[in-house]
Formats: structure tokens, sequence, C-alpha cells
């Protein structure tokens, strides 16, 4: 890490105002208007059951209660260029007690699972973590049972930090794997990828 970086103080967070654009999909700000496709998509137990903050069942209620207010979390909608339809989210939440840390978190809905939307999207989540937020540290969590969510996580370059256990809304506490990618690493990958 250059003198530069490790004195470049993180930006605070603010909403997402831009979108991200990758070679298939476009991660755009939420709007009120996503909450109902939010709702229907995650109006499934499998995959509420793999992720830590959604109650059971997940109401439209929910999806425009998290919309309207969801606090210093960087979130975007996962869109399918093509069609324009939102397949998912992505997003940053920030660490309490670091500020150049966060934490990333993902889903995709099942009609769109199998397309590699995930690693696309958490590799563009990735990228504007390390660049726009100017985090040192990126982690995520997996559910030990969750082997979708740990292919995209070893795709996007993380190294495995250990297994503990995670407190769930839907699920309770169970066992996860957790798992950390730092900007020398981060930066060392995107290097090899232009080689």
């Amino acid at each position: 890490m250059t003198d530069e970086e490790t004195t470049e103080r993180p930006r605070a967070r603010e909403r997402v105002t831009r979108a991200i654009v990758t070679p298939r999909l476009r991660l755009r700000p939420l709007a009120l208007g996503d909450a109902p496709t939010v709702a229907k998509l995650l109006d499934d137990y499998d995959i509420v059951k793999m992720l830590s903050r959604l109650p059971w069942p997940y109401s439209l209620d929910d999806a425009e209660s998290f919309i309207a207010d969801h606090g210093e979390e960087t979130v975007f909608a996962i869109c399918v260029k093509a069609s324009g339809g939102l397949v998912g989210l992505c997003g940053l939440q920030p660490d309490e007690t670091r500020m150049d840390r966060g934490e990333l978190g993902f889903w995709i809905g099942r009609p769109h699972w199998g397309n590699g939307y995930a690693t696309e999207a958490a590799h563009a989540a990735i990228d504007y973590g390390f660049t726009a937020l100017r985090l040192n540290e990126i982690t995520v969590n997996c559910r030990v049972i969750n082997d979708a969510s740990r292919r995209v996580i070893w795709k996007c370059g993380f190294r495995f930090r250990g297994n503990g256990m995670i407190d769930t809304v839907a699920a309770g506490r169970v066992a996860a794997e957790h798992f950390v990618l730092d900007r020398s690493c981060w930066r060392s990958l995107k290097s090899w990828g232009e080689a």
C-alpha cells in the first residue's frame, strides 16, 4: 500500500446516486417502485434463510421499509441490461468498529439463478467499495450450507478467515464461514485480470 492510500480516509457513506454498468448488468440505486419485485423475489424461504437480516415471511411492507431507509448501507438493485428487470440486490454494509471496512452482501432471485449474475454484481460492488468508498478491507460471511454463495466468494478472490456463528432473523443462530479481501489483494487480482 502506498503512503497516499494509507492516509486517504474512507468516504462518508451516502446514498447511491449513479449506476454501475458491467458487461451484462446495470447496478443502480434502489427505488420505491422496486418494492413489489423485491418482495416477490424474497417470497422464497430458501433465499431468506441464507441472509442474516431478513425476516420470514418477507412482505411488501418489509421491502418498502428497507428501500426507504437502509441506513448507512450502500445498496444496488441488480438489473439485467437487456431487459432492465431487477434480479436481486447487492451492497456494502459499513463496519461499526472500523470506518475503512465494509461487509459485502448479495442475493439473486431463484428464477435468475445459474447465470453468473451474483459473481458479476459482487465484482462490481467490490470495485465500488475499494474505489468510490475507499475501503481497505471487505468481509463477507456465508452459511456453511450455502455452496452457491461460497463459489461466488471464491471467484471474487476472498480468502477464508475462519468458521463461526452468525445470527439471522429468519433462521436463528447458524454456522457460518467468514472471508476477507483486502485492498492489496484486490489490486493484485485486478492487475492479473489485465495481463
